[in-house]
């Protein structure tokens, strides 16, 4: 109920939605004075408030106004507050609606005060409650919590009332609000619902300022919960339905679809052996997001670690500690760089000590694109990177050359400074500099802050994990990759198998600036976030191996920042921590993982030394390494050559055929053929001329609303969603396409926009009979699903496929489409059950050239007139090759009633049943080996794999379709 300058914000920008609205100010009766004292002396606030009458009161009422009244009272006498605004504003009358808004208030009460405040406000009869504060999702033990409890405490204003979530949700149930009506959600859980906030919404945050605290930030809002609770005297809650929250829950809290269970304790959750993480004696220096450098000889090989840059207390540090078992080891330096960085990487080069720093940055907007080797004890700089980058994966490879391996770097992913998220794959090739490397079969989405470890420590395969999107979504996604002999990546999505074992528990997998750590328990992936709830000592720790976690017991670090390595007697943890905001900075101590309490001591590591760098260590970038074999060496050695993606020519599109209409055409035969045809002199009437941006405005009506999509890129992307849908005027909306504006519209129903599909005539009665369809396509309309009007700027639309038949006739503009056969979709990048996908296949980035190799494009220009038969199932993009396009989009079912999936199709793309069908049969095979180990499971569901691979092309080699897509390549 403090709610500080709501009043202002919408009294001033948002007047209209004020009208028959007061705003009540609650605080204490010293505070409120002076908020009256401030209003007094800014005439900015006294206009928002006419007549506003103090009382001269020293508590109670204090002033009031038609929108505002100001009340001076101490909460812990909700008693006088509930007479003060049943006495002024009637506010327990059924005809008065109250929302009530409290920012971290109750937190600050006694429990059983604050339970007052709750069970007095559940009495109103027509009320909402909006409440803002802190819990506790992971205990008081979590180092996040510890800092802030500890603030609080500081200041002499402890959080006596800071519980969980379900406590919090019990006690308004408690209260007497109906349990349907309370709806609660940590921020973290707000923020990644796309529901909330769109993925635009969430880009934003880098217009304000470049931002790379996400784990800070995952950690701030995890902690506080969002909750909202209403009740109405005469309201049925009963059929509501429940949403749980997934930030309630964790590895040992169910998923419920029942209130009141969503924190009930699971049992039977399996789980490894608890660890613990006691301290290492002796001094350490602050750090987070540093890099683990290799000691300086073989000789120290397990004997020493070196942590290198990374974030300080102050700044960006450059200098490197050394950490020891043994006292009598030369000190581990970095190389000379310029400033310090963070976020940057150092693999090792085979068994040697030598090894390759790569990337990192200062501020999130300066990545850095320089690279240092160091060899045989020297530090060099190696041939930079295409473009700067951070958080990015880096993992060591062996290749089997000839005559000895070849040792490199694979690297993936990570953030430029302009803020891009990439999905490039690097490989570094010694004096050759950095090779793009492709990637055949699936293709991981662009990310950065992934996890990435090869198969085994000397190999060519591994698994990549996690990692966050460009609009700050964690991603919850496990793939496996192998790098072939002739150097292309092989990528395959095991995330269903991986969520079938971990089943409810499945968000701990994907993370975002995790550890993967090989140990003689298996690979760990250890810390960092996930989406939408907290990482608990229950489940921070995930054995990759068996896929269950290890507990933590007792004090643990922040496994956040940290770097993490496995040495003789458990796995130390070096640096790490964050900035709990205005809570303070938690920083780690230097500590050990292992299941042995005492181990901290017998151990012997410690910290020896900090060594800033030497710039006379340097040498030049140019000296010969010849600890890594050719590329080209690789691949005769395996009997292979390989094009870079710059080299793989893409096919000539193939021009699709034009027919007249002029000389009579039988429509229906060339549905059943299949094969997109444009009809280049039918006449559709005097749209072609009379469709002006000034007739269009005049005839519909300059202020009719319409939703649009609005990007600041050339090519919309669904599946990203780089876009906006707003509201605008028609007018507007023409006038800003003319413009230059990048805005799409695809006309929806008038009256049942979710419901129904759009039809010219019936939601632009106005324009429709400037538009007719030829009379041999009589097939169309007869068949008719929807029509919707389709107008755009300069933007290209994302690559897509519908299923249904449709016919597109261009009315204004000229638009350049490529459509793509059935038989080529496994090469486009569409993810299971998704129409989109977001191949750009007019601008193809290099290493998305290798999916086109083996595709058979089609192109057509339309122009005005023109009219593009687009039969189901073809895969295609359109681009406009000037200004604005006006079109006419006609779909139309053209296959028996009986295949489309039953139910609502809004826009034709709703895939056919037997798809659907299928996907649910897909789901049921595989639980059906979920009580199967999972290398036996895995076994079986490849060979079904391939037996439904292998009947599908049988079917295809025998379709009349296949026949013509062979024909026409």
């Amino acid at each position: 109920m403090s709610s500080d300058p709501l009043p202002w914000l919408y009294l001033g920008k948002h007047p209209e939605l004020c009208q028959n609205t007061t705003f009540v100010d609650v605080d204490y009766p010293t505070l409120m004075h002076n908020k009256l004292g401030i209003v007094d002396k800014t005439e900015e606030l006294k206009v928002l408030l006419p007549k506003l009458t103090k009382t001269n009161a020293d508590s109670g009422l204090l002033a009031s106004s038609d929108p505002y009244v100001a009340v001076g009272c101490d909460l812990y006498n909700v008693e006088v507050l509930g007479h003060i605004l049943q006495d002024h504003l009637r506010i327990g009358d059924s005809s008065v609606a109250v929302l009530l808004v409290s920012e971290v208030s109750t937190a600050y009460m006694e429990r059983g005060a604050a339970q007052r405040v709750l069970e007095w406000a559940a009495t109103l009869s027509d009320v909402r409650f909006c409440l803002l504060e802190q819990h506790l999702p992971d205990g008081v033990a979590h180092p996040f919590a510890e800092t802030m409890l500890a603030h609080f405490e500081k200041l002499k204003t402890p959080l006596t009332a800071v519980g969980t979530m379900p406590e919090m949700k019990r006690r308004f149930s408690d209260a007497g609000w109906p349990d349907a009506g309370i709806d609660i959600r940590s921020l973290w859980e707000l923020w990644s619902d796309p529901t909330f906030l769109t993925a635009e919404q969430r880009r934003s945050l880098d217009k304000v300022e470049a931002f790379d605290e996400w784990e800070e930030f995952a950690l701030f809002a995890s902690h506080y919960f969002l909750l909202l609770a209403e009740r109405k005297a005469d309201q049925d809650w009963s059929n509501r339905p429940y949403r749980a929250s997934l930030a309630g829950s964790t590895s040992r809290l169910s998923l419920s679809s029942s209130p009141g269970i969503a924190d009930s304790p699971i049992p039977d959750v399996p789980q490894e052996q608890p660890l613990q993480c006691p301290e290492l004696p002796g001094k350490h220096v602050s750090r987070r997001f540093a890099a683990l450098v290799p000691a300086t000889s073989e000789i120290s090989e397990g004997e020493a670690v070196g942590l290198l840059g990374g974030y300080g207390a102050q700044e960006r540090l450059t200098d490197c500690d050394t950490f020891s078992r043994t006292e009598d080891l030369l000190p581990i330096q970095g190389p000379p760089m310029r400033t310090g960085i963070m976020c940057h990487t150092v693999t090792r080069l085979g068994a040697t000590s030598n090894c390759i720093m790569t990337g990192g940055r200062t501020s999130p907007d300066k990545a850095t694109a320089e690279c240092w080797i160091r060899s045989d004890g020297m530090w060099r700089r190696a041939q930079s990177l295409p473009e700067g980058r951070y958080r990015h994966c880096a993992v060591p490879l062996k290749l089997p050359t000839a005559p000895r391996p070849g040792h490199t770097v694979l690297l993936f992913g990570g953030k430029t400074s302009e803020g891009h998220v990439l999905d490039e794959w690097l490989l570094w090739m010694g004096e050759s500099g950095w090779r793009t490397i492709n990637v055949a079969g699936d293709a991981p989405p662009a990310r950065f802050g992934a996890a990435m470890i090869t198969d085994s420590r000397e190999g060519v395969s591994g698994v990549l994990i996690g990692g966050m999107t460009s609009a700050g979504r964690v991603l919850n996604d496990f793939w496996h990759w192998h790098l072939e002999a002739d150097m292309t990546l092989h990528c395959r999505n095991v995330t269903a198998r991986a969520s079938a074992v971990l089943r409810s528990n499945a968000t701990i997998l994907g993370r975002f600036g995790a550890q993967l750590v090989r140990t003689n328990r298996g690979i760990l992936m250890i810390g960092g976030i996930c989406g939408g709830r907290i990482l608990t000592s229950q489940d921070e720790i995930l054995n990759m191996k068996t896929l269950r976690t290890h507990p933590v017991h007792g004090k643990r670090p922040l496994f956040i920042g940290a770097s993490i390595t496995d040495v003789d007697g458990g796995i130390i943890v070096l640096g790490g921590g964050a900035n709990c905001f205005s809570f303070g900075t938690y920083w780690n101590k230097p500590s050990i993982l292992t299941d042995d309490p005492e181990a901290s001591l017998r151990c012997g590591w410690h910290l020896l030394t900090t060594q800033r760098p030497e710039s006379g260590m340097a040498q030049s970038w140019d000296v010969p390494d010849r600890s890594f074999q050719t590329q080209q060496q690789y691949q005769q050695s395996n009997g292979h050559m390989s094009q870079g993606p710059s080299d793989l020519r893409l096919p000539e599109p193939t021009r699709i055929p034009r027919r007249s209409l002029s000389q009579g055409v039988d429509f229906e035969p060339v549905v059943n053929e299949g094969k997109p045809v444009v009809f280049s002199d039918g006449d559709i009437g005097p749209c072609t001329t009379m469709w002006s941006n000034s007739y269009l405005k005049e005839a519909i009506g300059f202020d009719r609303k319409v939703v649009v999509h609005s990007t600041q890129n050339e090519t919309m992307d669904f599946k990203n969603k780089n876009f906006n849908y707003v509201t605008q005027d028609l007018g507007a909306f023409l006038d800003n396409c003319a413009g230059g504006a990048k805005l799409y519209l695809r006309s929806l129903s008038r009256n049942a926009p979710s419901d129904q599909p759009t039809n010219l005539a019936d939601d632009y009665p106005e324009i429709a009979a400037d538009f007719e369809l030829p009379g041999e396509l009589i097939y169309v309309v007869e068949n008719l699903h929807s029509s919707p009007l389709r107008i755009s700027g300069p933007v290209t639309m994302w690559l897509h496929y519908d299923v249904m038949a449709n016919v597109l006739c261009q009315v204004r503009g000229r638009k350049r489409l490529l459509l793509y056969p059935p038989s080529d979709v496994s090469h486009l990048g569409f993810d299971a059950g998704a129409s989109s996908s977001s191949l750009d296949v007019f601008n193809v980035a290099p290493a998305m050239r290798k999916h086109l190799v083996n595709t058979h494009p089609y192109e057509a220009i339309l122009e005005p007139g023109d009219i593009l038969f687009i039969p189901p199932m073809w895969v295609h993009t359109a681009a406009p090759t000037e200004g604005m396009s006006v079109a006419v989009n006609i779909f139309f079912r053209n296959l028996q009633q009986n295949t489309y999936a039953a139910g609502r199709d809004v826009y034709g793309n709703r895939d056919l049943g037997a798809y659907e069908r299928g996907r649910k049969d897909i789901e049921r095979i595989v639980k059906s080996f979920d009580n199967l180990p999972a290398d036996v499971s895995g076994f079986y569901l490849e060979r079904l794999a391939n037996e439904l691979l292998e009947k599908a092309r049988a079917v295809a080699q025998t379709s009349q379709l296949h026949t013509m897509y062979a024909e026409l390549s």
